[in-house]
C-alpha cells in the first residue's frame, strides 16, 4: 500500500517538474520570436473616405497632423514594449509622452518618460534611455522625420536632438568659421584660473579678485590652427599659494610660466627644446614639479615625456610606461616615488619613481552597473590628494552620454593606500560655456 502511495507521489512530482519545465521554456520561445517595434520604417495608415462615411462620428474629424500621427504611433510603439511576451531587455512597464515639439516641415521632437522593472537594466542601454532622479524611471528622446503619403505616414529617419541640431543650416553657418569657446568661471574652486577677453587670470579667493598672468594667454591657450582652447583640464595646471604654474608653447619650445608669490611676480623658463601641443599635465610634490607633455609626433600619435625639477630652471627626464603614446588621459604624481599614468580605462602605477610600473584596471561601482546594465565611467580624468586620501575622478570619455539634468556625470573614488579605491559619489560636470 505504501509502495502505491509512493509511486503516486513520484508521478505527481514528475508531472510538476514537467509543467514547470514547460512554463520555463514557453517564455524563451516567445522572447526568441519577439520583434522590436519599428521607429524608422514605422507606418501609420490613414483612414479612407469610405471608412469615414461608415462611421458618422468621424466624418467631421480634423485632418491628421504630425502631432496627432506621432501620438498614435507612440501608443503602438509603447504597447509593443509592454507585457511578459517582451524580453526583459526590451520591456517597459509603461511609457508616456512628456512633450512634442514640431520643428521644420516633416520633423517633430519627442520626449517621453518610461518606467522599467528593477530587475532588468539592459533595456536602458538598448533603448538609449537617460537616467532621472526617480528610481526606475528614465527619459527617452528622438527627432523623427515623417513622410506623408496618400494613404499612410512613414517615419523615414530617427535621430537624437543633438544630431538634428548639427544638420540644421543655422548650425552649419555657425561652424563654417571656427570659433573659440569661452567658459564661465567655476565658483566651486577656491584657487583656480579664469580666461576672459583674451587674458589669463588666476584667483586665490574663490573669484573675489583676479590676477593677470602676463603674456600667458597665447602660449597656454593658443592652438596650431590660430584659435584658442580656453578650457584647461584638471591636472594640467597648478594654482596654490606655494606654486602657480602653467605649461606653454612658444618659439618651438615648451615653457613653464609660474609664480611663487601668489601671482605678484611671474617667471618663464624652458622645460624642453621642442614639444607639441596635446594633453598636458602638471604635479607638485614636496621636492619636485613634474611636467608631462608631447615631445614627439609621428603618424598621428603623440609620444609623451615626463620631466621634473626642484628649482623650475633645470629639468631632468623621468622614466614612464613605454605603452603611453597619444592616449594619456591623466598623469599625476602623488609624491616623489608614486606616479599615476591614466590610459582610458586603465592606469599605470609606479612606486619607485618611475623605475618600474604596474598596470591596473580602473575601479568600478557594481550598483551603477546593475542599475544601468553597463559601466559608463571608463576614462581617468583627474587625480588629487586631500586630507590624507588620494582621489580619482573618472569620466565617460568622448562618447559619454550618461547625464542628469542635461549634464554629464562623473564618478569620484578615494583611497587610503593609493592602490585600492572605493566609490564615493557621482558628480555633475561643472564645465559651463560663458553666456
Amino acid at each position: 500500500m505504501n509502495g502505491k502511495k509512493t509511486n503516486i507521489w513520484i508521478k505527481i512530482m514528475i508531472g510538476v517538474v514537467i509543467i514547470v519545465g514547460i512554463l520555463a521554456v514557453i517564455p524563451g520561445i516567445v522572447w526568441y520570436r519577439y520583434e522590436e517595434p519599428l521607429v524608422t520604417g514605422a507606418v501609420v495608415e490613414l483612414r479612407t473616405e469610405e471608412a469615414d462615411q461608415e462611421n458618422e462620428e468621424q466624418t467631421d474629424a480634423e485632418p491628421p497632423t504630425i502631432t496627432s500621427i506621432t501620438e498614435e504611433w507612440f501608443q503602438k510603439w509603447a504597447k509593443g514594449h509592454e507585457g511578459w511576451q517582451v524580453p526583459p531587455s526590451y520591456r517597459l512597464k509603461s511609457a508616456k509622452i512628456v512633450s512634442l515639439d514640431e520643428l521644420e516641415e516633416g520633423y517633430i521632437e519627442v520626449h517621453y518618460r518610461a518606467a522599467i522593472s528593477g530587475w532588468s537594466r539592459k533595456v536602458v542601454q538598448n533603448l538609449q534611455l537617460i537616467s532621472t532622479d526617480t528610481k526606475n524611471e528614465y527619459d527617452g528622446e528622438w527627432v523623427l522625420r515623417w513622410k506623408m503619403g496618400k494613404d499612410a505616414w512613414v517615419i523615414e529617419e530617427e535621430m537624437s536632438p543633438v544630431q538634428y541640431q548639427i544638420q540644421t543650416p543655422e548650425f552649419a553657418e555657425e561652424t563654417k568659421e571656427p570659433q573659440t569657446a569661452h567658459f564661465a568661471y567655476n565658483k566651486e574652486q577656491e584657487q583656480s584660473y579664469y580666461v576672459q577677453d583674451g587674458v589669463l587670470y588666476v584667483t586665490y579667493d574663490g573669484g573675489e579678485t583676479f590676477l593677470e598672468v602676463p603674456d600667458g594667454y597665447d602660449p597656454v591657450c593658443g592652438t596650431p590652427n590660430g584659435l584658442y582652447n580656453e578650457y584647461l583640464p584638471e591636472n594640467s595646471y597648478l594654482v596654490s599659494e606655494a606654486l602657480t604654474a602653467f605649461v606653454g608653447y612658444q618659439n618651438r619650445q615648451t615653457i613653464l610660466i609660474y609664480s611663487r608669490d601668489q601671482g605678484q611676480t611671474w617667471k618663464q623658463n624652458v622645460i624642453y627644446e621642442g614639444g607639441y601641443r596635446a594633453n598636458t599635465f602638471l604635479s607638485a610634490t614636496e621636492q619636485y614639479c613634474y611636467a608631462t607633455f608631447a615631445v614627439d609626433r609621428t603618424g598621428g600619435s603623440d609620444y609623451y615625456g615626463t620631466f621634473r625639477s626642484t628649482d623650475l630652471e633645470n629639468w631632468e627626464m623621468v622614466s614612464q610606461p613605454e605603452e603611453l603614446y597619444s592616449n594619456a588621459t591623466c598623469v599625476f604624481w602623488k609624491d616623489d616615488h608614486t606616479g599615476y599614468y591614466g590610459k582610458y580605462n586603465q592606469y599605470y602605477l609606479t612606486q619607485d619613481g618611475g623605475a618600474s610600473y604596474e598596470l591596473y584596471e580602473l575601479p568600478q561601482n557594481e550598483e551603477i552597473i546593475d542599475e544601468l546594465g553597463y559601466n559608463p565611467y571608463d576614462s581617468l580624468e583627474a587625480m588629487y590628494q586631500e586630507d590624507g586620501f588620494t582621489y580619482m575622478r573618472i569620466g565617460q570619455g568622448d562618447d559619454g552620454d550618461y547625464a542628469r539634468d542635461g549634464k554629464l556625470l562623473k564618478a569620484l573614488y578615494q583611497s587610503e593606500d593609493g592602490i585600492h579605491f572605493s566609490f564615493v559619489e557621482e558628480q555633475l560636470d561643472t564645465l559651463e560655456e560663458a553666456g
